[in-house]
């Protein structure tokens, strides 16, 4: 398997630590989670002031695949869950008018992309623009121009580890708010993984039929850095403390080593 990138939410590096004996991981508290993940779904069904465009979402699709072939890059394939974690940004910065990465609440790409890609094992990053034209409609070019003349923007549409992409567009009127969100999709689940569970034992369930097949995992607090391992194969599951936890995959990357994916949000308890 390809090793999985190391990287951030927003695609810079970080280092990675498992707990100590000192060291006690806590869970993030249940119910702004479960809320968060209402508040997503309720968008997603429900846009605010305007529509989903999914002609526009295409277009964005297409001139990446244009623009990293130009880089002797592979394609991005489109991800459904990563779509929808996009759209539903997309749609929750219209409400908010808070225009950034993190929400006020500090609910991370990493968070929704756990919430709403619930199939997905691997390392998210995300792009987002607003534009508002004095004249004419929002055209696709000029959303995917102003990422390509952004550095971070850019180092995302191009990221050679990057294999899955899902883009959410809103137009209300004149204005249009775009989200990319990005993944190196290394493990896939057999499927959704359920977002409320009793034990650590159906975290390990929901593993059990993953392609390529996990044998270990640690869980941190959703988009935390701090981990805690909690299961190995063929070993009793570690005890959690209720509370939302998401799921960090070991991912085989050669003899002897392994990476650090992400993976679904729990709720445990």
């Amino acid at each position: 398997m390809k090793p999985i990138a190391r990287r951030t939410l927003l695609a810079g590096g970080v280092a990675l630590a498992t707990t100590s004996a000192a060291t006690a991981v806590q869970a993030a508290a249940s119910q702004p989670w479960l809320a968060y993940d209402r508040r997503l779904r309720g968008l997603l069904a429900d846009p605010p002031g305007g529509d989903f465009d999914p002609d526009f979402e295409q277009t964005l699709l297409d001139l990446n695949t244009i623009f990293r072939r130009r880089q002797d890059l592979p394609a991005l394939a489109w991800d459904a869950g990563l779509a929808n974690a996009a759209r539903a940004h997309a749609a929750d910065m219209a409400v908010t008018e808070r225009f950034d990465h993190l929400t006020r609440e500090g609910f991370s790409p990493a968070g929704r992309v756990g919430l709403l890609a619930r199939d997905l094992i691997g390392a998210p990053a995300e792009n987002i623009a607003m534009r508002l034209n004095a004249s004419g409609p929002v055209r696709p070019d000029q959303i995917m121009n102003q990422w390509r003349d952004s550095p971070g923007h850019r180092a995302n549409l191009l990221a050679p580890g990057f294999t899955h992409v899902g883009y959410g567009v809103l137009r209300q009127g004149r204005r249009v708010i775009a989200v990319g969100a990005y993944a190196e999709v290394a493990a896939r689940l057999a499927g959704p993984a359920p977002l409320r569970v009793r034990s650590a034992d159906e975290i390990a369930l929901a593993l059990a039929n993953a392609a390529p097949p996990i044998r270990q995992f640690s869980v941190s607090e959703p988009g935390g850095e701090i981990l805690t391992v909690t299961y190995v194969e063929g070993r009793p599951p570690g005890v959690l403390q209720p509370g939302a936890w998401q799921l960090r995959p070991h991912l085989s990357s050669g003899e002897h080593r392994c990476q650090l994916g992400w993976g679904p949000v729990f709720v445990l308890g």
